[in-house]
Order: C-alpha cells, then sequence, then structure tokens
C-alpha cells in the first residue's frame, strides 16, 4: 500500500474515530508508522498537521451535537476529547468566529451547520 493509500485509509478511520481519545501516538500506531514519519508524510499529503486535522474534525462534529440537540455544552466537549469546556470554547470561537452557546442560540444555525460540512 503506498502512503497515499494509507493516508486515506488514516483520515477515514479518523473521521469514523472522532468520539474517541485521538492522539499522536494512537494515530501513529494505527498507521503503522512512528510519529514522527507520520506527522512528515500526513502534512505532505493532506497540508495539515495531524492535530490540527483531528481538532478541526472534532469542531465540525461538533457543530451537529450543538444544533441537532439541546446535550450540555460541557458534555459536547468532553465527548469529542477536549479537557475542559474553557479549551472547546476557545477551541470552537477560533474555527468558527463565535462560541458555542452563540451559535446554538442564533437563528442561524442551519446555515451555518451546512457551511462547515
Amino acid at each position: 500500500m503506498n502512503t497515499g493509500a494509507i493516508i486515506h485509509d488514516l483520515l477515514d478511520w479518523i473521521d469514523n474515530n472522532l468520539d474517541s481519545r485521538l492522539d499522536i501516538n494512537s494515530v501513529a500506531r494505527r498507521a503503522g508508522y512512528s510519529k514522527w514519519h507520520l506527522q512528515r508524510i500526513f502534512k505532505e499529503h493532506t497540508g495539515h498537521p495531524i492535530a490540527e486535522y483531528i481538532r478541526a474534525k472534532k469542531l465540525q462534529k461538533s457543530i451537529e451535537r450543538l444544533t441537532q440537540s439541546d446535550e450540555p455544552i460541557l458534555n459536547v466537549a468532553i465527548a469529542l476529547g477536549f479537557d475542559s469546556q474553557q479549551s472547546f470554547n476557545r477551541s470552537f470561537k477560533r474555527q468558527f468566529g463565535k462560541a458555542p452557546g452563540a451559535l446554538r442560540r442564533s437563528a442561524g444555525c442551519s446555515e451555518m451547520q451546512q457551511m462547515y460540512r
């Protein structure tokens, strides 16, 4: 299997395991590469560091959970592997320009959800 196919398989695995605790060690184990080599080839193929890709995907998934349920924001944050609601809020606001609670309260929730799919 070439590295492109391995990265594609790894992207699918990450996307299907966003509710799990994903870190460089677990992703490297899954890929069968050292974490240093994996980070290099991952960035070559995707243009993004692994941690940045995982965080962005988790934040996209959080939009679905925030807009399709009344689940508390803390539960969403913890379920997606953030250490605290504060770190989740910071990451969310940096990525989308508004806090998760503001997104949930806004009238354009479905518009924003479509924008980040």
